[in-house]
């Protein structure tokens, strides 16, 4: 995890933004072009999946035995930076601002996905969704004990990942609307007359 929080910049973030977007309208030209077919919510079906595995994964992983550590919980919003904001170096506040950047950008996919794997899902519900998904998640870390903080800027992080994912959903659904009346209608292939045959 702190791999990826090293690599958080505004070029970093800005690609992946980029990235998600690209995704959204690829989706949503895959929808539009193929409305009758089960191919593109399959499609987004199974990327979501697999990246709400990895989000449990990379969230809940301990980071030291299971029942070890304190269950320790910050209700006050910005509590883990301001209370210790005077304790720690700049650099190591930096750290935990890009930390907080990269939860956000972990929920962006949520919302996103789940709008082409079932298309009857409302915005609302995506975003019940999204932040109910973290909440459960900061609970297990608070039950699990094992060297993680639950902590209600997680949960913040999630909420504003989460508006920005739906948010991207949405307005790629007009912009391939866009794209496909643009596009000009494909010519139909003649195929060459037989010739008559002699007699």
């Amino acid at each position: 995890m702190w791999q990826v929080v090293l690599g958080i910049t505004p070029t970093t973030v800005a690609l992946f933004l980029l990235a998600a977007l690209a995704l959204a309208l690829g989706l949503a030209l895959w929808s539009a072009r193929a409305p009758h077919r089960r191919a593109p919510r399959t499609a987004a079906g199974v990327l979501l999946a697999g990246w709400l595995l990895m989000m449990l994964v990379v969230t809940l992983a301990p980071t030291q035995p299971i029942g070890s550590g304190d269950a320790t919980i910050w209700w006050r919003p910005g509590e883990g930076l301001l209370d210790l904001g005077a304790q720690l170096e700049p650099g190591e506040v930096e750290m935990l601002v890009r930390r907080q950047i990269a939860n956000t950008l972990l929920f962006v996919p949520v919302p996103l996905l789940l709008r082409f794997a079932a298309p009857r899902w409302s915005a609302a519900g995506s975003f019940l969704l999204g932040v109910g998904l973290c909440v459960a998640i900061e609970a297990g870390q608070l039950l699990m004990r094992a060297g993680r903080v639950a902590d209600i800027d997680d949960v913040l992080c999630a909420a504003a990942g989460t508006v920005l994912g739906a948010a991207l959903a949405l307005l790629a659904k007009p912009a391939a609307a866009v794209l496909l009346r643009r596009t000009p209608p494909a010519r139909p292939v003649r195929t060459a007359a037989a010739a008559p045959e002699e007699v």
